[in-house]
């Protein structure tokens, strides 16, 4: 199963926290892309340390930041956001298809039936976390004509067909021409140039917005409870500017967050006393 990150050095922390849950949900072994800038030796040493082992393998895709220098971005968006969209043209050739996720996700139950979804034709497959009026702005503001706006956290990429249609050039262009126009930069991108090639997914299911725990139980009339999220969500998503790292944060599934926390600083803990184990030996 490949998985694609796109991140830099101070995102490695959830990082881990994802993939600790995302080993604990996939019977396959994993393969994870990593496409990145500037994440030191160091760093990177370390996180692969940390996915070997679960036994699976960590593989670097470097990227030059000067590629998206006239893109917009800020201190919430950085250049790393646009790596998801150009993966095809650097990741090997033998990856037909990958999905991309956040590492600000848990992922809660096996993700293979969302790894393993019929592409049918399309570039990606993703959720939109549906709120109708922004909804209808979001279809004036990027003039299309799609009445979902996807969700850029959660992608499940047709590497092979994206290698055969779309020219990198395209995504340069659209984000130039459209450059001053760009709230959520990386996610407008993707709904205005491609809402007509994306297959819809179930955000219950697999880009749960860990917000909107009330909404969506008022519009599934109870359905969509705590039950329903521990049993069936696949993907639970933080999104927002409040992360479940941060000191007080409010919403209901950061204490599941902090349980996986604890996991990953067990395996750190013991990778630590490994390696001091085995300097003393060397002594």
């Amino acid at each position: 199963m490949n998985i694609l990150v796109t991140l830099n050095a101070a995102y490695v922390p959830p990082l881990k926290v994802m993939l600790r849950s995302l080993f604990d949900n996939c019977s396959e072994k994993v393969e994870v892309y990593l496409m990145h800038s500037d994440i030191k030796e160091p760093e990177l040493e370390r996180l692969s340390a940390f996915v070997e082992a679960y036994g699976h393998a960590l593989y670097l895709l470097t990227v030059d930041r000067e590629i998206f220098a006239k893109a917009p971005v800020n201190f919430y968006y950085p250049p790393e956001m646009y790596y998801r969209l150009i993966a095809h043209t650097v990741l090997p050739e033998h990856v037909d298809r990958i999905l991309y996720l956040d590492p600000d996700i848990l992922v809660l139950n096996p993700v293979e039936p969302l790894y393993y979804t019929e592409l049918d034709g399309y570039y990606f497959a993703a959720a939109a976390h549906s709120k109708p009026v922004i909804d209808y702005i979001n279809r004036l503001r990027l003039r299309t004509e799609s009445n979902k706006y996807y969700n850029s956290g959660v992608l499940l990429i047709n590497v092979e067909l994206l290698r055969k249609e779309v020219d990198i050039q395209q995504i340069f262009d659209y984000i130039q021409k459209h450059a001053h126009e760009l709230i959520l930069p990386d996610q407008d991108v993707l709904n205005g140039l491609f809402w007509h090639k994306i297959k819809p997914l179930n955000e219950y299911l697999y880009n749960y917005d860990a917000r909107r725990y009330h909404t969506y139980l008022i519009a599934t009339k109870g359905r969509v409870n705590l039950d329903f999220v521990i049993h069936n969500t696949v993907i639970l998503h933080f999104c927002g500017r409040q992360k479940p790292w941060h000191p007080n944060y409010k919403y209901r599934f950061g204490i599941l967050y902090k349980h996986y926390q604890k996991l990953v600083q067990r395996t750190e803990n013991c990778q630590e006393y490994e390696l001091t184990a085995e300097a003393v030996r060397y002594i």
